[in-house]
């Protein structure tokens, strides 16, 4: 397991069966083996330097001092030559023990010997060390420790705000399990994070907007007032200029509360969530014909075809995004509007296309952001909510909203809907 930055192009490893284990099973299996492997080598060695210290001992054999008395049946000992020899025998030494006892070693074979011995005596534990010990340590430094950093790691930077990375998970095991649950929760933070930072820029840019548009109103109503406060008391006003003044500002006035209606309506679609309800298409498709053709005024209309289906859909949502469409189309059509409908297992789409001029470059960049209106001069009319309401409601309802040029000429925008699964 290890923490991969976004834009690194490592692959994570592949899963292989033999760690799927988890890691108490591995640990147990090693100790196992090991501890057998440590007694199999421990009694090898043992009995190997026992038998070289024994050879070495017995090579001292013939050059012990000693005499050889024979023993009888009785009792009664008396001595006999070095020569004699018989099973009858045994070998009293000159002090009267009858242990064995041998002559001093070389300094070379007292080495030896010490060697021996000690290898005898300190082998097992020297392996338990070494081996059992060793090879724990570097179980525990792979198996735990390594993901166990890199899980602290991950949570470190998870905490200091940085979700710009990945956990790759290598097994099945307990941490490889923590590894994947920790992913998960990485992304959804980052998922959420996203969101929030999209939510707050894109109500930054609205309220800038809106302050902006605002500037022209309240220019126009602060200009009226000085001008009323400044003449108005001393009468150099006629009555012409003063009801053309108060006509202004209650023009702008108005245009004033229609901003702030504008903008609480935006504001309301944040909460809004789509209702799903099953819909005959084909109905759906005449209601959405009958508002076209009210509000396309005298452009000629025309509807593609479309099958019969029954489709989980929010109609009233749909409705609202081909309003804004075909009003938005209606002021830049020269001649006809058409409308097409696609339709596939999961979405719905609804393309709305016009003869004008088209989208220029920046419109096509900038069309569905709140109060964008371009090169209109019905500022006090159109606000440039339109396509923008419509990105935000088909996003709701799970979709999108494309904007582009059609290859005969005039504009072209396509709605997708997201249709849900029927209850």
């Amino acid at each position: 397991m290890e923490i991969l930055n976004r834009n690194s192009q490592a692959a994570l490893p592949k899963r292989t069966s033999i760690r799927f284990r988890s890691v108490l099973t591995e640990f147990l299996l090693l100790t196992l083996v090991l501890t057998a492997l440590v007694v199999l080598l421990s009694q090898v060695t043992t009995h190997e330097a026992s038998s070289r210290y024994g050879i070495l001992k017995a090579s001292y054999w013939d050059k012990l001092p000693y005499t050889w008395k024979a023993v009888s049946d009785h009792g009664v000992v008396r001595e006999v030559g070095p020569d004699e020899r018989s099973s009858s025998r045994i070998r009293v030494y000159e002090n009267g023990s009858t242990g064995p006892r041998f002559a001093d070693f070389t300094l070379a074979h007292k080495l030896k010997g010490g060697f021996y011995l000690f290898v005898q005596y300190t082998a097992p534990y020297a392996y338990a060390f070494i081996l059992l010990g060793g090879s724990l340590f570097l179980f525990y430094r792979r198996r735990i420790r390594r993901p166990l950093r890199t899980l602290i790691e991950s949570a470190n930077r998870a905490a200091s705000g940085d979700l710009d990375f990945r956990v790759a998970v290598c097994g099945r095991d307990e941490f490889g399990r923590i590894g994947e649950a920790f992913e998960k929760m990485r992304g959804g933070l980052e998922r959420s994070s996203r969101e929030v930072w999209r939510v707050a820029e894109e109500r930054r840019r609205l309220n800038a907007a809106f302050s902006h548009d605002l500037r022209t109103p309240l220019a126009v109503l602060k200009g009226r007032i000085d001008l009323l406060a400044d003449f108005y008391p001393s009468g150099e006003l006629d009555r012409e200029e003063t009801l053309s003044a108060i006509s202004a500002l209650r023009r702008n006035a108005e245009r004033l509360e229609r901003y702030v209606a504008s903008m609480t309506s935006v504001q309301k679609l944040d909460e809004l969530q789509p209702q799903p309800r099953e819909v005959e298409l084909s109905e759906l498709i005449e209601d959405l014909r009958e508002t076209a053709e009210t509000l396309s005024g005298s452009r000629t209309l025309i509807f593609g075809p479309v099958l019969p289906a029954n489709l989980s859909l929010d109609a009233n949502l749909v409705a609202r995004v081909f309003e804004n469409l075909i009003v938005n189309t209606e002021r830049f059509a020269a001649e006809k509007i058409s409308v097409s409908f696609e339709q596939s297992v999961d979405s719905l789409r609804i393309v709305v296309s016009d003869d004008g001029p088209g989208f220029s470059a920046e419109a096509l960049r900038r069309a569905s952001e709140p109060y964008y209106r371009g090169d209109e001069t019905q500022g006090d009319v159109h606000f440039g909510l339109g396509l923008y309401i419509c990105r935000l409601l088909c996003e709701k309802h799970g979709g999108s909203l494309t904007l582009g040029n059609a290859c005969s000429g005039g504009a072209e925008a396509a709605a997708a809907f997201k249709v849900f699964e029927q209850e």
